[in-house]
C-alpha cells in the first residue's frame, strides 16, 4: 500500500468525508464591543461620570480597581489597543500606580499638575496626555484619538519587527537546507530530508515525492518514490510509475511546470484538466482535503520530479481525524507555496548535481584528489571549504572557552556583590542615615539579580517601604548579614572565590591558545612556506587537546583517557599533529556510546613515535572502512560533518614522513595507529624519493 496522496493510480493521504459547514445559535441579543476595538481602562468613579458616556463610541470602556489595573494590561488580547484613563481612584492606597505597559498601550493623565510630572518620569512616551481633573468632553475625546493612533502606530512597529524576525529565520533556515542540500550525495536520504523539510515548513500531515525518468523506449513516466505520512505511519511503500499525463495531479505539474494548489481534493473545478482518484482514502480510511503539488526544476529549468504535500495543519503536533478535519486542516498560503517551490528548485539542483556525480566518477575522484592536495599544500579553490574546516576543527575549544568564560563572570558578579554587602556592613552605624539606607537600596537592586537571593531582596524591599529611617537600617543589617553568612558558608571566603575563578580563567587561556594553534595549522595547509618544523613535546600537545575534547566527552557520557609515555621532545609540526589527534579523538567521542571510553597512548617503538587512538564504540563497516581517508568522505548525518577530518590528518601524517591505519577491534570499536620518524629529515630538505619510501610502513 501507499501512503500518500496521488493523483492517479493510489496516492491519497486523506479520509472520505464532508466538510462540516458553520453553525451558530443567532446573534447575540446584547450588542458587545468588537474583539479588535480599543480597550479604555478607567475607574468605577469615571465609569459613572457624564464624561464617559463621551467616550464609549471609542471604545471598550471598561472600569477597573487599582490593584487590577495592571492585569487588565497585560492580559487583553495580543495587538489589542489600549488607553489608561488615570486618575486619583486609580492610585493604591500608598499613592502607587499598579501598572506596567505593554505593547500598544497609552496613558491619558487625569491627575493633578504634580502628580502627573512623577508619571512622567516613570512611564516616559507611554504617557500621551496630562489633562486637568476635570477634562471636557471633546479635549478628552481629541487625547484619546491621539493615544490610540500612537498605540497603533507601535502595534505596526511590533508586527513589523516580528514579520522581519520570521522572515529572517526562514531565511537561515533556507541557507542551513541549502547548504545540506549541496553536500548530500545519497539520493534517498536527499528526497526522504526534502520531504520532511517541506512538510515541517508547511505543518503537512503528509506528503510524497515523484521522480522524472525515461523507460526504455525514452518516454517519460513518473515514478512514486517517497511518501510520508503522520496519520499513517506503518503504511507500506511500494514504488510504480504513472504516465506524465495532464490527466494526473503529479502529471499535469510535470507537463505544465506549475505549481497547483487545491483547497479541497473532493472539490475540484470541473473544468480542470486533471483529477484527483480518491481510492487511497476510500482504501485506509484517510481523508484528503487541502494539497499542494509543486515541480522540482533545475537550473535548466527541466522539471525532474513532483513534490506533493497534503493536509496543511494548524500545527506541525497537531493530530488529524476525521472528525476534527475542519479545525485542523488549513489551505495552503502563499507563503506556503514559495517557501516550498524554493526548497523544490533546491533540491531539483541537488538531483541533477549528484546524477552528473555519478556519470563522471572518474573524474570526480581525481577532483577530490585535487582538492585534498589543495587543502594540504596548495592555496584552497574557495573561502567556503577552508571555512568549513576552521569551523569544524575550532568548535570544540570556542565552545570550553565560552563556557568558562560564563561560568568565571558570574562568579565575579557574586563576588562583587558580596563585597558591596560587605562594605556596607563595615561602615557600622555612622554617618547619615538617609544616605546609608539609599546605599543599601542600591546594594538590594543588585541582590535582586541574583537567581537565590533575588525573591528575598524584592521582599525587603517591598518592607523598606513603610518603615521609618531607624528600623530600615536595622533590617538592612539584619539581611546584609544573613546574605554574608549564608555565602560564606556555601562559596567560601571571597579570596577562595577569586582562586576558582583565577583557575577557570587560566584554562580559558588554554583553550584560546589551542584555538590559535588550530587557526595555525589551518592555515599551514594552504602556506606550507609558513610551516614551522621543529622539536616539540608531543605528550604536552596531546594533553591540552584531550583537555579541550574533555567536556564534549563528558556530555556524551564518554571516558577519556590516556597513557603518554614519550621522554623527550620530538621533531614535528606540533599544530597540525595536534590537530591530527583531535581529529581523531573528536570522531571516537562522537562514535562511543554512554559509558564507553576512549583512550590515548604514546610510547617510541624502534625507529619511531607511535600514537594510538582507541574506542569501544560502534566500529566500521566493511563498505566504509577503505574509503575514511577519502576527501568528503563521512558517514555523519547530513549538515553535521564535513568528510575532511580524516583527509587531512592522513596527509598531515604523510606530511611527516610516516603512515597512519585503522584496525578493528575483535569485540567492538576500532584502533587508529599512527607512526612517525623518531629521526626525520627537515620536509623542506626532503627528496621526492625520500618522500615516497616515507609513505610506506
Amino acid at each position: 500500500m501507499v501512503n500518500t496522496v496521488q493523483a492517479d493510480d493510489a496516492a491519497s493521504t486523506a479520509t472520505p468525508g464532508q466538510a462540516a459547514g458553520p453553525s451558530g445559535s443567532g446573534p447575540d441579543p446584547s450588542p458587545r464591543p468588537e474583539p479588535s476595538s480599543p480597550l479604555l481602562l478607567c475607574s468605577a468613579a469615571f465609569a459613572g461620570s457624564a464624561t464617559a458616556a463621551a467616550c464609549r463610541p471609542a471604545g471598550e470602556l471598561r472600569p477597573v480597581a487599582p490593584r487590577e489595573l495592571g492585569t487588565a494590561v497585560a492580559t487583553r488580547r495580543a495587538g489589542r489597543p489600549c488607553v489608561v484613563l488615570l486618575d486619583e481612584h486609580l492610585l493604591c492606597d500608598d499613592g502607587r500606580v499598579e501598572l506596567q505597559p505593554v505593547g500598544p498601550t497609552r496613558i491619558i493623565s487625569l491627575l493633578p499638575g504634580s502628580a502627573a510630572e512623577t508619571l512622567q518620569q516613570r512611564f516616559g512616551d507611554a504617557l500621551s496626555s496630562i489633562l486637568s481633573p476635570e477634562p471636557g468632553a471633546p479635549a478628552l475625546l481629541v487625547a484619546i484619538r491621539t493615544a490610540l493612533r500612537d498605540a497603533a502606530a507601535d502595534d505596526r512597529l511590533l508586527s513589523l519587527e516580528a514579520e522581519r524576525r520570521r522572515l529572517a529565520g526562514e531565511i537561515t533556515k533556507l541557507n542551513r537546507i541549502g547548504i545540506a542540500l549541496s553536500t548530500e550525495r545519497d539520493q534517498e536520504r536527499l528526497l526522504n530530508f526534502i520531504l520532511t523539510t517541506a512538510r515541517d515548513f508547511t505543518c503537512s500531515d503528509a506528503g510524497s515525492l515523484y521522480i522524472v525518468e525515461k523507460d526504455a523506449s525514452g518516454t517519460k513516466r513518473l515514478r512514486f518514490n517517497n511518501s510520508q505520512n503522520d496519520s499513517l505511519p506503518h503504511l507500506e511503500l511500494v514504488k510504480f510509475t504513472i504516465p506524465v499525463s495532464k490527466s494526473t495531479l503529479a502529471g499535469y505539474v510535470a507537463v505544465t511546470g506549475e505549481p497547483v494548489n487545491i483547497p479541497d481534493a473532493y472539490l475540484l473545478d470541473p473544468k480542470a484538466e486533471y483529477s484527483f482518484n480518491p481510492a487511497f482514502d476510500q482504501r485506509t480510511g484517510y481523508r484528503t482535503r487541502s494539497m499542494l503539488v509543486l515541480p522540482m526544476k533545475n537550473q535548466d529549468d527541466q522539471v525532474i520530479g513532483v513534490l506533493q504535500l497534503i493536509n496543511r495543519k494548524i500545527s506541525r503536533t497537531a493530530t488529524l481525524t476525521a472528525a476534527d478535519i475542519d479545525n485542523v486542516v488549513l489551505p495552503y498560503d502563499d507563503a506556503a507555496l514559495e517557501l516550498t517551490l524554493s526548497l523544490a528548485s533546491q533540491t531539483a539542483i541537488s538531483l541533477t548535481n549528484n546524477q552528473l556525480y555519478e556519470g563522471l566518477k572518474e573524474s570526480l575522484v581525481e577532483l577530490k584528489q585535487t582538492q585534498a592536495q589543495l587543502v594540504q599544500g596548495e592555496k584552497l579553490a574557495s573561502l567556503g571549504q577552508l571555512t568549513a574546516g576552521v569551523a569544524h576543527e575550532i568548535n570544540n575549544p570556542l565552545a570550553f572557552s565560552r563556557n568558562n568564560t560564563h561560568l568565571a563572570h558570574e562568579r565575579v558578579t557574586k563576588v562583587a556583590r558580596r563585597l558591596a554587602v560587605q562594605r556596607w556592613l563595615e561602615a557600622g552605624t555612622g554617618g547619615d542615615p538617609q544616605a546609608r539606607v539609599a546605599a543599601g537600596r542600591a546594594i538590594l537592586d543588585k541582590l535582586k539579580e541574583d537567581k537565590e537571593l533575588g525573591p528575598d531582596a524584592k521582599d525587603v524591599i517591598a518592607d523598606l517601604g513603610s518603615m521609618p529611617a531607624p528600623k530600615q537600617l536595622e533590617l538592612l543589617k539584619m539581611f546584609f548579614s544573613y546574605v554574608s553568612q549564608s555565602r560564606e558558608q556555601k562559596e567560601g571566603s571571597i579570596e577562595e572565590v577569586l582562586a576558582r575563578t583565577q583557575k577557570v580563567l587560566e584554562e580559558c587561556f588554554i583553550g584560546l591558545d589551542r584555538m590559535a594553534e588550530i587557526v595555525l595549522g589551518l592555515r599551514n595547509f594552504a602556506r606550507l612556506d609558513e610551516a614551522q618544523f621543529q622539536n616539540a613535546d608531543i605528550d604536552e600537545g596531546i594533553r591540552q587537546t584531550l583537555m579541550i575534547l574533555s567536556n564534549n566527552a563528558r556530555d556524551k557520557g564518554v571516558k577519556l583517557t590516556s597513557d603518554l609515555t614519550l621522554t623527550r621532545p620530538y621533531a614535528c609540526f606540533p599544530a597540525k599533529l595536534n590537530q591530527v589527534v583531535l581529529n581523531l579523538v573528536n570522531n571516537a567521542i562522537d562514535a562511543t556510546p554512554r559509558g564507553g571510553e576512549v583512550h590515548v597512548h604514546t610510547r617510541v617503538n624502534g625507529a619511531w613515535v607511535e600514537i594510538s587512538v582507541r574506542d569501544n564504540g560502534e566500529g566500521i563497516s566493511d563498505a566504509n572502512i577503505s574509503k575514511i581517508f577519502d576527501p568528503f568522505f563521512t558517514t555523519k548525518p547530513v549538515g553535521k560533518g564535513t568528510g575532511l577530518g580524516l583527509s587531512i590528518s592522513y596527509r598531515i601524517v604523510m606530511e611527516h614522513q610516516g603512515t597512519i591505519a585503522v584496525t578493528r577491534d575483535e569485540t567492538a570499536g576500532v584502533t587508529f595507529l599512527i607512526r612517525i620518524p623518531t629521526e626525520p629529515k627537515d620536509p623542506g630538505t626532503r627528496t621526492e624519493g625520500a618522500a615516497k619510501a616515507a609513505e610506506s610502513p
